[in-house]
């Protein structure tokens, strides 16, 4: 994907509070928007999604829990807030969408994993996508999900599934024409894993004859080890692969964008320019 500018500017929004359950929660409100002045494209849409209201109990626990007991006892905790990760993937996806006679979303499949509070579900059903299959291993945060989506009010119903899917397990990643992960590089272990639910979606649209799977991917976070382009194997020999026959490869590309995203561990909402890894391909084929 080319370069553009980028924004997220983070204007006063008024925050609602509510319950989901017994779960405090709160809105928040974020505008994706691009510009493209080569492309003249300027293009802005508002998303409010639902977060955990004071996450930093349970997060808190969750570092201080064994690492043997974390998962069984509670889950992924970072999916109850939004992440920057998810503002650029939702950026990019208005980018493909906005500059093509024919949408590459438009009708489409996409596939989310590790979805998270839903911004970038909430812009893929909102630009055109036929079905948005948002999957996470956490049941509350498939819930806040479930809830903005619902609230949003331009959503048509159906448009978007909500799916427990544990990216670790044998179960065979469900079919899509575009896949999209944000910011669930959380360590070694499950970005590699992620590498190789990326090797399944583009072999198998190889093997099926089909145009290969297109793919977003970013990482606000950059921990160590947690690059799966060189981690990962079966990547390196696809990489291989593309090279050998003059096609397109996977690689890395760097972008910044201004946040706004909560504390997490303290009170107050964060404002600061963020470095974001991504991950663009498949959208040229």
């Amino acid at each position: 994907c080319e370069s553009m500018l980028l924004s997220s500017s983070a204007p006063d929004y008024e925050r609602k509070r509510g319950k989901l359950g017994n779960v405090p929660i709160i809105s928040r409100t974020i505008p994706i928007e691009i510009e493209d002045r080569k492309e003249d494209v300027n293009k802005r849409l508002d998303i409010t999604v639902w977060e955990m209201d004071d996450p930093s109990d349970l997060i808190q626990e969750w570092w201080n829990t064994d690492l043997l007991e974390r998962n069984a006892r509670l889950g992924d905790p970072f999916g109850v807030v939004m992440w920057p990760g998810s503002i650029l993937a939702s950026m990019e996806m208005m980018k493909l969408h906005y500059s093509s006679s024919q949408s590459p979303i438009t009708n489409s499949t996409v596939l989310v994993l590790g979805a998270g509070t839903g911004v970038e579900v909430q812009v893929a059903a909102l630009i055109g996508a036929s079905k948005v299959v948002a999957t996470d291993i956490n049941a509350l945060t498939l819930k806040l999900l479930e809830y903005g989506a619902k609230c949003d009010g331009r959503i048509d119903d159906g448009a978007i599934e909500g799916k427990y899917f544990d990216l670790c397990s044998d179960e065979v990643l469900p079919a899509c024409d575009v896949l999209i992960a944000a910011d669930v590089l959380y360590n070694p272990a499950l970005a590699k894993q992620v590498g190789r639910r990326l090797h399944e979606a583009i072999v198998r649209s190889f093997e099926e004859g089909s145009s290969p799977t297109k793919v977003i991917i970013t990482d606000s976070q950059k921990f160590h080890g947690t690059d799966f382009l060189r981690e990962v194997d079966e990547l390196t020999a696809l990489n291989a692969l593309f090279k050998e026959n003059g096609w397109e490869q996977l690689k890395w590309e760097m972008r910044t964008i201004r946040a706004t995203t909560s504390g997490v561990l303290i009170d107050e909402d964060q404002t600061s320019d963020v470095e974001i890894r991504l991950l663009c391909w498949g959208w040229q084929w």
